[in-house]
């Protein structure tokens, strides 16, 4: 029996001789656009670049538009103001997701509704969907998470039927597709971000992705200080950034990228496909390897999922095979023998510890029902808490970016610590 790293022992990869791939992913070609943009003087305001990278990435997924914006936070709430969602409304999402999904809402002074996710996804559960729906429900935010998809066929089916706006929140999906569309092609609006850890990266910027022009209108003007675009034409086309000046503008602020960032992302949009099928092939490796493994079991991939986008590597962890471990030693074990962090989920926004709207009377107090109402721990979230305190892997994606050697040594550390893990009790 060998001796685990985290009491002494030898790792099974150490990390510091034998490093795991780098993130993020850069050479000369970012290195060039940059400098093409410093001297261009050009460097903001719908600049060649940031316009060649909306063309781009609209093609990319599908959609007949996208818009950039200053991260993936602005672009949800843009979202939500672009569909007319303010006061009395409620919307709906998962209580598994970054705070940013539900805080959101709350700038926009609409009220968020967390329910439930499916064990097996952690996703958005339907059927709690159906539940959560009231009178005051206009919008649904399915969040694609950790690499899986939201039931997206389920989702858009209840929104028909109850005449709801689909925001998706596609920051962990760049390029997944569900039979065949790309996540951000399939509800109303689709929401991206390029923070550091996002697949597709300027260190931060966002996306919106629609096929609506009235949308996309709205958009525009509401990240560029209110500004109405020209009707899209030949000369907008070629980023002349010419704004309507008849008088009919929006109220909103500056939520734009700068021409840096969209020369990165073109760059590294050019890339994703690629990282993407490498990602998937060892993902999908490892899958195969751990659902074989007592007491671990992988995330459920939808038949319907024709084409995935790893966002970090998730897997689940059962104590009970371990010996009863818990899982934080697990967690620490794991990470001493691979040499790479390894996170639990998100914390469930009913009781995250960045998820706090009661911290601001001064902005969100507008009366006491919606005081109340925007409570986060008036809700329950059985299947949540049990994923984040009990279940729930996470390593960086980087680690997917690998060999299949590498994607065995992970499998090497998880047996090494199930024939060991009475060291650690």
């Amino acid at each position: 029996m060998s001796t685990l790293a985290i009491k002494g022992g030898s790792p099974i990869r150490d990390a510091k001789t034998n490093p795991w791939p780098a993130w993020p992913v850069w050479d000369k070609k970012e290195e060039k656009a940059l400098i093409e943009v410093l001297h261009s003087g050009v460097w903001s305001y719908n600049g060649p670049k940031e316009v060649a990278f909306n063309t781009a990435f609209a093609k990319f997924c599908g959609t007949k538009y996208s818009v950039c914006a200053a991260n993936g936070t602005v672009t949800l709430q843009l979202a939500l103001e672009a569909l007319g969602i303010g006061v009395g409304d409620e919307v709906i999402l998962p209580g598994l997701t970054w705070q940013a999904t539900a805080a959101t809402i709350i700038d926009v002074n609409a009220t968020p509704i967390l329910v439930d996710v499916c064990e097996d996804t952690w996703c958005i559960d339907p059927k709690e969907i159906e539940k959560a729906i009231t009178p005051k429900t206009k919008a649904i935010i399915p969040v694609h998470l950790y690499g899986a998809f939201a039931d997206m066929d389920a989702i858009m089916e209840i929104a028909k039927k109850h005449k709801l706006a689909v925001i998706e929140d596609c920051a962990h999906k760049h390029g997944g597709e569900w039979n065949g569309k790309k996540a951000g092609s399939i509800g109303d609006i689709g929401s991206f971000s390029y923070q550091l850890s996002k697949h597709l990266t300027a260190g931060e910027g966002g996306s919106l992705t629609t096929n609506n022009y009235e949308l996309t209108e709205k958009l525009d003007a509401l990240r560029n200080c209110g500004r109405r675009p020209e009707p899209i034409n030949e000369e907008a086309d070629k980023g002349a950034g010419v704004y309507s000046d008849d008088g009919n503008f929006y109220q909103s602020g500056n939520y734009r990228i700068t021409e840096f960032q969209a020369a990165i992302l073109l760059e590294g949009l050019k890339r994703l496909p690629g990282q993407n099928k490498i990602r998937e092939e060892n993902g999908d490796y490892i899958n195969s390897l751990i659902s074989e493994m007592p007491g671990i079991k992988p995330m459920k991939r939808d038949a319907r999922e024709t084409k995935k986008a790893y966002f970090n590597f998730a897997f689940r962890y059962h104590k009970e095979n371990f010996k009863n471990l818990p899982i934080e030693k697990f967690r620490e074990a794991l990470e001493a023998e691979i040499g790479i962090s390894v996170e639990p989920s998100y914390e469930p926004l009913n009781k995250c510890s960045l998820y706090v709207p009661l911290t601001k009377p001064s902005r969100y107090k507008l009366n006491e029902e919606y005081w109340n109402d925007i409570n986060p721990a008036r809700f329950k979230l059985p299947i949540c808490e049990r994923i984040y305190n009990e279940e729930s892997i996470c390593l960086h994606h980087k680690v997917l970016m690998g060999t299949k050697n590498d994607m065995d040594i992970i499998i090497k550390a998880i047996k090494k610590i199930y024939d060991s893990a009475e060291e650690l009790l």
